[in-house]
């Protein structure tokens, strides 16, 4: 099992939930941090925190912003919190590399089993991890959990990682979106849900950049395949 003692920084103006969220993970066994606003825990040393809890609606720079700017120097996993209704605002944060997102009000039973998911797939199991793996042009390194293509490492977010492991493991398969959400989440991906969609949009254009041909293909009514090409 994962060690207990993860940190985690929690972003958000609204004291109450920053206080509730403290104190129930505190007692899980997690040491936090909390800020009022993205711009004093963008000061901060972020290479402390395994984790952040970002909320969208920050004062001054917003939780997009501070998830843009974050993901310029850092994969740190990110759970962003959005109001409940707001979609096109959980589909832009993911696309600017948030990991997973919870949609306000929430239960804090159900965001501790994201947030232990999370770092599961991250910190990895006890065993030792699998030697570097190559699929046509795409190598994988599960160690320092890089991906290059050709010559090329990919900068990837956690769960863009974690995406790719899962398509070159079933290169050639047609993948369904529901069997990518259980693979790369560990849970049932609700119908209208667009997370799994837009994590795929991401892969797929950092694959582009190096790559004439599209890496990622989608087949109508079925899914997602891995077509790597020589």
């Amino acid at each position: 099992m994962m060690s207990n003692n993860s940190h985690l920084a929690i972003i958000d103006d609204d004291i109450e939930i920053r206080e509730l969220l403290k104190q129930y993970l505190v007692k899980q066994g997690y040491n936090i941090s909390t800020f009022i606003d993205g711009e004093s825990f963008l000061d901060s040393t972020l290479s402390q925190y395994n984790l952040c809890i970002l909320d969208i609606g920050l004062p001054g720079i917003d939780g997009l912003e501070v998830c843009r700017q974050l993901r310029q120097h850092s994969t740190i996993p990110i759970i962003m919190l959005t109001a409940a209704s707001d979609d096109l605002d959980r589909i832009l944060g993911l696309e600017l590399g948030a990991d997973d997102y919870m949609g306000k009000p929430f239960n804090p039973r159900e965001l501790l089993a994201r947030i232990k998911a999370l770092l599961r797939r991250i910190e990895g199991s006890a065993k030792p991890e699998p030697e570097p793996d190559t699929v046509d042009r795409l190598t994988i390194d599960y160690t320092s959990r890089t991906a290059i293509l050709g010559n090329f490492q990919l900068e990837l977010t956690g769960t863009e990682f974690n995406l790719l492991v899962v398509l070159k493991d079933n290169a050639g398969q047609v993948l369904s979106r529901e069997t990518i959400g259980q693979l790369i989440h560990g849970r049932k991906i609700q119908p209208f849900d667009r997370s799994i969609d837009t994590c795929i949009s991401r892969l797929r254009g950092k694959l582009a950049v190096y790559s004439s041909n599209d890496c990622i293909q989608s087949v109508r009514g079925k899914g997602y395949v891995l077509t790597l090409h020589v």
